[in-house]
C-alpha cells in the first residue's frame, strides 16, 4: 500500500494548514512537535504516556484543536513532543468518520456506528 499521506486543517489560536501529513494506522494518536502545539493549539492540564515504535515509553502533552480532514471537521486530542514528526492517529480518523482502504491507499469516508442501548 505504501505511505498515506492527507491535507489538514488545523483551527485552535489560529489556523494552520499542512498539504502533507502521514496518516499512521498503527497510531493511536495524532501527534505534533511541541513547539507548534504550543503556539497554535488549546493547552490541557493532562499529560499522556506514550509507548514508541521502538519501545520507549516518553510523556507528551495534551493539547485540543478543530481538524478538518476531506471536509468533515471536529474536536481532536493532540499529543505534543519535542521534534516529533507530525502523524494522523487512529483516533482523529475515527473521529471524523474516515478509514484507508488498504488496497487504494487513499482515506475514505466510512459510516458513524453507535451501540443502541
Amino acid at each position: 500500500m505504501g505511505h498515506v499521506y492527507v491535507s489538514v486543517r488545523f483551527r485552535g489560536k489560529d489556523e494552520l494548514i499542512m498539504d502533507k501529513v502521514l496518516v499512521d494506522t498503527g497510531a493511536t494518536f495524532t501527534i505534533m512537535p511541541l513547539d507548534i502545539a504550543e503556539k497554535r493549539f488549546y493547552e490541557t492540564p493532562l499529560e499522556a504516556e506514550l509507548k514508541l515504535g521502538d519501545g520507549r515509553v516518553v510523556k507528551a502533552k495534551v493539547f485540543m484543536v478543530e481538524v478538518e480532514i476531506e471536509g468533515r471537521k471536529g474536536p481532536a486530542r493532540i499529543m505534543a513532543l519535542s521534534n516529533a514528526t507530525p502523524v494522523i492517529g487512529v483516533d482523529t480518523l475515527e473521529m471524523l468518520g474516515l478509514k484507508v482502504d488498504p488496497v487504494t491507499g487513499r482515506i475514505e469516508k466510512s459510516e458513524y456506528y453507535m451501540l443502541y442501548v
